[in-house]
């Protein structure tokens, strides 16, 4: 079975609420800081965002469809902020969720799926909580990726 891998930087992220994003040391509305390792957000406590990846999807291959085994996701986040919930959509349409509890690490986290056979565009949605505490909240997203077999 032929797979194939597509991944996205962590450049590429778009951020659902960017007027929640703030800088280091204040409250005041700040852009988020993108560079050759990805992007990072700092958020004032007791806020959420959403954070999307656009995964380049095949919708054939050789002229063979192909389905989605698994989303990978690579990140840093420091222990006043959790990555709480994953969504995959397809087109418009929730494939997968599952509720987490990612904080405070190297994120390098696998999702399966079974097996959806893939048409349209494919994101990989990520919901923020950032918490109260002595550091302001932090995310490094560094990547995201798709596995996907030829039917």
């Amino acid at each position: 079975m032929a797979r194939y891998e597509f991944w996205t930087h962590g450049v590429n992220v778009q951020i659902e609420y960017p007027d929640n994003i703030v800088g280091i040391t204040g409250d005041e509305r700040a852009e988020p800081r993108r560079s050759g390792w990805g992007t990072l957000v700092h958020q004032k406590e007791n806020t959420t965002n959403w954070f999307h990846f656009a995964i380049p999807t095949p919708a054939l291959i050789n002229n063979q469809e192909s389905s989605l085994r698994f989303i990978r996701l690579r990140a840093e986040i420091n222990e006043t902020a959790r990555i709480d919930t994953i969504h995959f959509r397809h087109d418009n349409r929730v494939v997968f969720t599952k509720e987490v509890n990612i904080t405070n690490c190297s994120v390098d986290e696998t999702f399966q799926i079974s097996g959806t056979i893939i048409r349209r565009g494919l994101a990989l949605c990520v919901h923020v909580s950032f918490l109260p505490g002595d550091a302001r909240g932090m995310v490094i997203f560094k990547g995201a990726g798709g596995c996907f077999v030829l039917e």
